[in-house]
């Protein structure tokens, strides 16, 4: 770990320390030994490398949330110390399975030999497991059956831990809120919402492709350090700086610590380019599936004043598209918050419905064919989660470009939403940075070769460069 963490580039260390270190390196072991062995330090040391290769400094509710799978709004970096007893269990009730098959009967009675097995009876008492009952009659249940869920019981069962450590983190996190007394009423209640609202977006069907990059996309398809540590402390629900400060973008509002006004601010252009970035990314994908998509040209009968961000026609039907960005957590709607807590993509679906889908209805009913149209509003929170139309739209763009290229359609959706992620978590980091709420800072990340030249920003614990490139002395 000591290794990856000396890599300069952030964002291929967290990949690697993701794919390649921690869990993944001694999940055979756990298979093997269980809750014998106590596999707290390999957290201990993940937890570390994290803190090294982002600069975050990772409190325990933070860490909890960042060993929850991806899918469910955390980093994938899983707890060893708390997966070791249930990897043993379901490697020794699937061997137990299979022993009939390799030996005679002579050799192995037919008798109850996980009834026999210490180190089996010790991961079954593991105290990491008491508190989900779920799981343990899921366990028991199996074991009576004799049923071993066809080799897959350690990933059914720890999804269900999964599930049940992210409702309770969920509840804890909340309650922590009202403890702390610094908020009170009706402020806390939202604040209580918009931690339920981050956890479910950061749980949005390909919301998190862009946490751990591809190893075959373009290299400009991974975050700098500074970018990296900004997406990361959001996603967390982390401060990005030590104190508020004046927002650099429009001169007048508070850049908070915690990145809300960032995203809501509108000035200096960031949010343009990130929109527009989405849609040259879409636009590339339907040309390369010979959509022969139209960017930004009047495609209506009736009027020239609306132009649509994309418009193609797709089996006699002109469809036009229109992408946009949105905040759940902005606190001048938090109507959009209590929806986004409610299911991934709340957010943009109460966007899209709201100001989208009215906007061509009129349009389209003048149209002398309106049966011919299809307006469907592209919307994705800031947290990557998109509403359901947009990714159905979104499908049928990638499966037409896997037809014409000669690759699997899954292959093309996990290249095409994999590059539309990136773009929103660049463009969400890079507006937080340039609105002062990651504060420059004159000291320099050593990495090898050399010292980081390009802006810097200070995020505690360590200090990244925006470009993230070494420039020899």
């Amino acid at each position: 770990m000591r290794m990856i963490a000396s890599l300069p580039d952030a964002h291929v260390a967290l990949t690697l320390l993701k794919f390649c270190a921690g869990f993944v390196s001694v999940v055979h072991l756990m298979r093997a030994v269980g809750a014998v062995f106590d596999f707290a330090c390999i957290d201990q040391a993940t937890q570390s490398c994290l803190a090294t290769i982002t600069g975050i400094e990772t409190d325990a509710s933070a860490w909890a949330l960042a060993s929850l799978p991806v899918r469910l709004g955390g980093l994938g970096l899983h707890s060893c110390a708390d997966t070791a007893a249930i990897a043993h269990i379901a490697a020794t009730f699937d061997g137990e399975a299979c022993l009939p098959s390799l030996v005679t009967p002579y050799v192995l009675p037919h008798a109850m030999l996980l009834d026999e097995d210490d180190t089996f009876l010790a991961s079954l008492d593991d105290p990491r497991l008491a508190p989900f009952e779920t799981v343990l009659e899921k366990i028991q249940n199996a074991l009576q059956a004799r049923d071993n869920y066809g080799g897959r019981g350690q990933k059914v069962w720890s999804a269900t831990v999964h599930d049940e450590r992210r409702k309770a983190l969920i509840i804890s996190m909340t309650e922590e809120l009202g403890r702390s007394g610094q908020l009170q009423g009706s402020a806390l209640a939202l604040k209580q919402v918009q931690v339920r609202a981050r956890i479910q977006s950061c749980s949005g069907q390909h919301a998190s492709a862009w946490l751990y990059g591809n190893a075959e996309a373009d290299p400009k398809l991974w975050l700098s350090p500074a970018e990296l540590a900004v997406a990361i402390r959001l996603r967390l629900g982390l401060p990005i700086a030590p104190m508020p400060s004046i927002c650099r973008l429009c001169g007048t509002g508070s850049a908070d610590v915690d990145g809300v006004h960032a995203r809501s601010c509108f000035s200096g252009g960031r949010r343009t380019r990130m929109h527009n970035a989405l849609r040259d990314v879409i636009a590339d994908f339907a040309r390369r599936g010979l959509l022969a998509p139209a960017v930004e040209r009047p495609v209506f009968s009736n009027t020239e004043r609306k132009r649509p961000d994309i418009s193609y026609v797709r089996d006699g039907t002109t469809v036009v598209l229109d992408v946009a960005v949105t905040f759940p957590l902005q606190p001048s709607n938090p109507q959009y918050a209590k929806r986004a807590a409610e299911k991934p993509g709340g957010a943009a679906t109460a966007y899209a419905t709201a100001v989208k889908e009215g906007k061509y209805r009129g349009i389209i009913d003048n149209e002398p064919n309106p049966r011919e149209w299809l307006a469907v509003p592209l919307v994705v929170d800031t947290f990557g989660a998109w509403c359901p139309g947009a990714l159905t739209e979104l499908r049928q763009i990638a499966r037409k470009s896997a037809l014409r290229e000669d690759r699997t359609a899954s292959a093309a959706c996990q290249d095409f939403f994999h590059q539309l992620s990136f773009q929103v978590a660049q463009g969400v980091a890079r507006i937080v940075i340039a609105s002062g709420g990651a504060r420059p800072d004159e000291a320099v990340h050593p990495v090898a070769g050399g010292s980081v030249t390009a802006s810097r920003v200070f995020l505690p614990g360590r200090t990244c460069s925006l470009a993230g490139q070494p420039r020899s002395q």
